[in-house]
């Protein structure tokens, strides 16, 4: 799976149920590897943080995936990891999925 650009391909469309389909299915190929996810965790976080209104099955697995990361390697490298991040990601993150 090409994450990145998978990802950055799908920031860049409006809501809509070939989103929803779309990240249904990369949040589906993260559950079953999680650590193919680590490189490229960035761009999964920026396309996440793209949706305005997701249904509230995908947000739940949204919220459990990046909590799933930010538990695995920790508060303090998380925090290391998210200040790498442009701001307003770092704000949209933080107050829609508490990360």
């Amino acid at each position: 799976m090409n994450l990145p650009c998978r990802c950055t391909s799908l920031r860049n469309i409006r809501d809509n149920d070939e989103k929803d389909s779309a990240f249904r299915g990369v949040c589906n190929l993260i559950s079953l590897n999680p650590g193919g996810l680590v490189q490229d965790f960035i761009f999964f976080c920026d396309a996440v943080a793209s949706w305005i209104n997701p249904k509230s099955d995908l947000k739940e697995m949204f919220h459990k995936i990046l909590h799933g990361f930010k538990n695995q390697v920790g508060d303090e490298n998380w925090k290391k990891f998210s200040e790498q991040f442009p701001v307003p990601l770092r704000e949209r993150l933080h107050t829609q999925y508490g990360v």
